[in-house]
């Protein structure tokens, strides 16, 4: 039994003939890989939990199977759960305007199980029924070999790893690397997703590369030979906008697509200064303490050095393999980031009332300064102190033992002997 590797992608045989599986996460996050899926295949599967329906990422991934303008089969998994409800599905995805057979439409349904194995064997049926009809061409021989980043990642023995999928000519060992123009290295090593060796690449064939002079992006069009301009989308963080409302933090993250998905999720959640993937360096500390920034990893490590050197530093590392853990411990960041910098308040003065007064519907408090000094313009409980009098005079404050008369908006109902506490807005430094 063949191991697969996490490379991002896979590929079968059935009936004689290769299937490539381009794998993309579920969770909302990750839109852009999912978008980079549709575009980068010929066939897509739109999956749907027949106990869950219609989700706002399977939305998503219809608009993108639309963008990229590809047939597509609708599988309806876990279809041994006694919940599931095939006739729900069916009219949710009509909701969406995606039509399947036997429902108005010509988008093909099979409903199948992960877990049992039921109707894979139909499912594969399908793909090749509906790649037969998009009479895809043999283009093995088209120069220069093109390919598309899936996954990208850094290794701590390796360096720069890349997951391609060919799309079209051919890869062969040590042929040169170019992103645009740039020279990206050699193709050292090349292996399939069960770990092979191989020494060719066809197109479809999804490979990890070693020979990456540099991590590329995830979406970059690779080639074999130079092109003068280049597809490929660079992700990453650009035109920084940092506000002193969101946490400074560097990221780091294990692939690329990880890093590329949580940039976009947390852009309105904290200033990332620096991302990257790979382990913490001394460099990230170094950084973090200039830009007095968190580091936050996703999947990654931290070397015991460069954990010593950050407890030194006084810098924090919080690793998360969970994405929404992250997003949360982010939102946290960000809510005690505000608590801190609101304005505090602080206790001015106390004062006992004396008597309670009623002129013409106006109540005014007869009181004593029992401590500290009163301001007009202090607060009580969410009250402003409107009007403050001492001597039938209107005055700005009143000190320890004057008495006074005040004026609170929003009326507070207090008797006599009762104490107001009057406070103020720390004045910032």
């Amino acid at each position: 039994m063949l191991k697969w590797l996490p490379i991002g992608a896979y590929q079968i045989e059935h009936q004689g003939k290769k299937i490539t599986f381009i794998d993309t996460p579920g969770h909302a996050a990750f839109s852009a890989m999912r978008a980079r899926g549709g575009h980068a295949a010929d066939v897509a599967i739109l999956i749907v939990a027949a106990d869950d329906s219609v989700m706002p990422q399977t939305r998503e991934s219809i608009d993108h199977i639309r963008k990229a303008g590809i047939p597509f089969v609708v599988a309806m998994n876990k279809i041994d759960l006694p919940d599931a409800n095939p006739e729900r599905i069916k009219a949710d995805l009509a909701n969406n305007g995606v039509y399947v057979e036997g429902y108005g439409g010509n988008v093909p349904m099979v409903q199948i199980s992960a877990k049992t194995g039921q109707g894979i064997e139909d499912l594969l049926e399908v793909i090749l029924l509906l790649s037969e009809l998009e009479e895809l061409t043999d283009n093995a021989q088209a120069t220069p070999a093109t390919a598309l980043v899936i996954e990208s990642s850094l290794h701590s023995q390796k360096g720069p790893l890349a997951t391609l999928l060919v799309k079209q000519g051919t890869y062969h060992k040590n042929d040169n690397l170019f992103d645009g123009i740039e020279n990206y290295g050699k193709i050292r090593s090349m292996i399939d997703y069960a770990g092979r060796s191989l020494e060719v690449a066809p197109p479809s064939t999804p490979i990890q590369i070693i020979g990456f002079s540099q991590v590329p992006n995830v979406g970059d069009i690779i080639t074999s030979t130079p092109l003068q301009q280049t597809p490929g989308a660079v992700a990453g963080v650009s035109a920084l906008e940092v506000s002193v409302e969101r946490p400074n933090i560097i990221l780091k993250a294990d692939v690329q697509g990880s890093l590329e998905a949580i940039i976009a999720s947390i852009k309105d959640e904290a200033n990332v200064l620096q991302a990257a993937v790979g382990m913490v360096s001394e460099t990230d500390v170094q950084n973090a303490v200039a830009g007095k920034a968190e580091i936050i990893g996703f999947n990654t490590k931290i070397p015991s050095s460069v954990a010593k050197l950050a407890e030194v530093e006084h810098v924090k590392f919080s690793n998360f393999r969970i994405i929404y853990q992250l997003f949360d411990y982010l939102k946290e960041l960000k809510q005690t980031l505000t608590e801190s910098q609101a304005p505090k308040l602080i206790e001015t003065g106390q004062a006992k009332v004396m008597k309670v007064f009623n002129f013409a519907g106006t109540i005014v408090y007869g009181c004593i300064c029992t401590s500290g000094k009163i301001n007009k313009g202090d607060l009580i409980n969410g009250s402003v102190a409107t009007s403050v009098k001492a001597g039938g005079k209107d005055v700005e404050e009143v000190k320890k033992d004057q008495e006074f008369g005040v004026v609170i908006d929003p009326l507070l109902d207090f008797k006599p002997g009762d104490i107001i506490i009057f406070q103020s807005l720390e004045a910032k430094v």
